[in-house]
């Protein structure tokens, strides 16, 4: 995993760190595919006022028990993070809810956020191939909370769909944790969660898809006053159907600029004849929580978005970021396209635009590494897009994009990945002085390597 520090100039390789399970200070060992790295999440857990990150290591081994998951956290200080002081949590360690079994992928997802308004960040946990009693993959989350000592196991707690008041049944391959986004969405100051759970179905809708929503108290999350959302709730457009996964990814930000947060939805809807071609529901905050009131459906075919649906696009369902790009303080929504509908695989991103009406297609933005500014050329299976993260890298109010280019080839390494960084401004993003970083560029250590995935994940310490 690599650090790269914002600068006046944008992001920068000069001071950049390298951290893997065998840095000094940090808990566990480097093994084949333990995937150390696969999620991350920034937040200050021991509210020293330095933001920390939380690594998730989704396929770790623990003796004998295979790629049941873990995650170790990296602590903030006036150098940077460090390894001094980190963290190892599993299922297994003190306090934390469930015990470590094969193939849970407890890491898999992460997200931050102070869900009981103590002043100090907790961690949500995703363990999306959780078995839940007989149900297989059932799904499940596990919350850490934040203290002066860091992250504790101490009153974590664990949700199931079986949990008292959490909405949904537990069901075979539901996935519940297979994507989390963190945000106040009824404003009363305490952090909620949203939990994506793309393979629940609803009658013949196999992997029709679903959102619960758990709301934060003074006592932490909470069952009480859950939410199930769907494309079957009441108000929400669309129609659960086959193969939807609606869930899969997912995004906060207050995009209507009202005050309340809202939550982008990804799917991989089809669009006319256009299978997979991907769409974005967006469910507006209010203050009984998440509402269909005012929600939104937007694929590549709707009004003013560039581009139109295409089979596999994948829009919104391959990744989501939120950020107030263009200054304006609206949130608006960056989209992770799989296909450039002219290079296989190459990838490309939809920027859409917050409004007082909520996101819009009006003055959106499509970008590859085909367009101006923007370094490098797009080719085939480069996956720009396939990872995304927002933040004010330097510093200058306008939030800027890092774009994951997993697939990208360097001197001749397949898969060596990539990061472009688009920096935002009043006109939105822009490939003006947009960035282009490998484990190659000066300062950022580590050596290219086949298979490497370089930007396969990625965080921001906040906007």
């Amino acid at each position: 995993m690599n650090i790269l520090y914002g600068t006046a100039s944008g992001l920068t390789g000069i001071g950049s760190r390298l951290f893997t399970q065998d840095s000094p200070g940090v808990p566990g060992g480097s093994e084949p595919g333990d995937g150390f790295g696969d999620g991350l999440a920034v937040g200050d857990f021991d509210g020293d006022g330095f933001a920390d990150l939380a690594v998730g290591v989704t396929l770790e081994d623990l003796g004998a028990i295979v790629d049941a998951g873990a995650v170790n956290v990296l602590y903030g200080t006036t150098g940077g993070l460090t390894g001094t002081g980190s963290q190892l949590f599993t299922q297994d360690s003190p306090g934390v809810g469930s015990s470590a079994e094969g193939e849970d992928a407890f890491g898999g997802t992460v997200a931050a956020g102070d869900f009981d308004g103590d002043g100090f960040a907790d961690l949500a946990v995703g363990v999306w191939r959780e078995n839940v009693g007989a149900a297989a993959n059932g799904g499940a989350v596990n919350v850490l909370y934040g203290t002066t000592g860091g992250l504790t196991g101490n009153g974590s707690q664990f949700f199931t769909q079986d949990s008292p008041g959490v909405s949904g049944v537990v069901e075979p391959d539901d996935e519940v944790g297979f994507a989390l986004g963190a945000g106040d969405f009824n404003r009363d100051r305490f952090v909620d969660l949203a939990v994506g759970a793309p393979g629940e179905d609803y009658g013949a809708a196999d992997r029709g898809g679903a959102v619960n929503l758990l709301f934060g108290s003074a006592g932490g999350l909470t069952g009480t006053g859950s939410q199930l959302l769907t494309q079957n709730s009441p108000g929400v457009p669309g129609v659960a159907e086959l193969g939807d996964n609606f869930g899969s990814a997912v995004a906060v930000g207050d995009f209507g600029g009202d005050g309340f947060v809202d939550l982008a939805v990804g799917g991989a809807e089809d669009v006319g004849t256009a299978e997979d071609a991907g769409a974005i529901n967006v469910l507006p905050g209010s203050a009984g929580g998440l509402t269909a009131t005012g929600s939104q459906l937007l694929t590549r075919n709707s009004p003013g978005v560039p581009g139109s649906a295409q089979q596999n696009d994948g829009f919104g369902f391959i990744s989501l970021a939120a950020g107030d790009f263009d200054g304006d303080g609206d949130a608006d929504l960056a989209a992770g396209v799989a296909e450039s509908q002219s290079i296989a695989g190459a990838g490309a991103l939809v920027l859409l635009p917050g409004s007082a009406g909520g996101l819009t297609g009006t003055g959106s933005q499509l970008f590859s590494q085909d367009s101006p500014g923007v370094p490098d050329s797009a080719e085939f299976r480069d996956g720009f897009g396939s990872a995304l993260a927002a933040g004010d890298f330097d510093d200058d109010r306008f939030v800027d994009l890092a774009v994951g280019v997993l697939g990208e080839t360097v001197d001749s390494f397949e898969f060596a990945g990539a990061v472009n960084v688009l920096p935002g401004s009043a006109d939105g993003l822009t490939g003006s002085e947009s960035q282009l970083f490998t484990q190659d560029s000066p300062g950022v250590p580590g050596s290219i390597e086949f298979d490497d995935f370089f930007g396969e994940a990625l965080a921001a310490s906040g906007p």
